[in-house]
């Protein structure tokens, strides 16, 4: 099933190839890659493999998944959704904006969206992890209600460590 949310500025909808573009600029913002990691996205072409394997995919496979979040206009400004983590007990929210449109309070408004609507997903418990200097993203889940639960390592060979969040 295709949902789409609506909030007052926001459209909370699934990803088409037409966005590849815009998120072939957001994986490579500095913050992006920083905050979340290198995609290894660096060609259009990779972007609208990227929309089927991480968007498409993960929606038709687990029920759920990244969504593209624009303004009413339909000017992509960031993604949110909800992923599936073989180290993590239950689904957790991520989200990332491109960096002209931070601090408009623009992911608080879309991952309230999602946070509030998780019960059609099937999902009870939520958890989210943000990079340990990334305090923008950590304000965010706490603002949502999520509680800092301690650091985790999520890669072992990296040894990246993350602030780990849980939500009931």
């Amino acid at each position: 099933m295709r949902r789409q949310f609506n909030t007052e500025r926001l459209i909370i909808r699934h990803a088409v190839e037409a966005d590849a573009g815009d998120l072939l600029k957001l994986v490579n913002q500095k913050s992006f890659i920083k905050y979340i990691g290198d995609k290894k996205i660096y060609t259009l072409e990779d972007a609208i493999t990227y929309i089927k394997q991480a968007f498409s995919e993960a929606h038709q496979s687990q029920g759920f998944g990244p969504y593209v979040i624009t303004l009413k206009n339909q000017q992509l400004v960031g993604v949110v959704g909800f992923y599936s983590r073989a180290m993590l007990q239950h689904p957790d929210i991520g989200f990332a904006l491109l960096t002209a449109f931070e601090k408009q309070g623009y992911i608080y408004e879309a991952a309230k969206a999602l946070v509030e609507n998780k019960s059609i997903y099937g999902i009870n418990k939520l958890c989210a992890i943000a990079s340990i200097d990334n305090s923008a993203s950590q304000n965010v889940l706490i603002k949502l209600g999520f509680k800092p639960q301690g650091q985790v390592i999520i890669d072992k060979e990296s040894r990246s460590v993350v602030s780990l969040f849980s939500y009931h």
